[in-house]
């Protein structure tokens, strides 16, 4: 599932400071809170943990996707493999991972 921000909250530096606990409670899930800073043209996000985690595993997903698809040879054997699977899986011809390395 896309990891995408739902909701952008925007506040200015000075009203963020004032209601850091209000608006700390504002960044859950998908909602992201946009700190304006005029003063410093310098504005910040606070979003919640678990949701940047998620963008970041997926955005690192994405990117080795595209290091896989940039390799021609290597992306060709892959949709290759994907066309026999099913049959592989229905005749036995792969093995578990407790058989290839051993433990579960």
């Amino acid at each position: 599932m896309p990891v995408t921000a739902k909701k952008r909250i925007r506040v200015s530096a000075s009203e963020f400071r004032d209601r850091f606990k209000h608006y700390a409670e504002k960044a859950k899930g998908g909602k992201v809170v946009l700190v304006e800073n005029r003063r410093q043209g310098q504005d910040k996000y606070l979003v919640d943990k678990e949701w940047f985690d998620s963008f970041v595993r997926e955005h690192e997903s994405v990117l080795a996707t595209l290091e896989i698809l940039r390799d021609r040879k290597l992306t060709e054997r892959l949709l290759g493999l994907a066309r026999t699977i099913d049959a592989d899986v229905e005749a036995g011809r792969l093995h578990t991972m407790e058989e290839v390395f051993g433990k579960p």
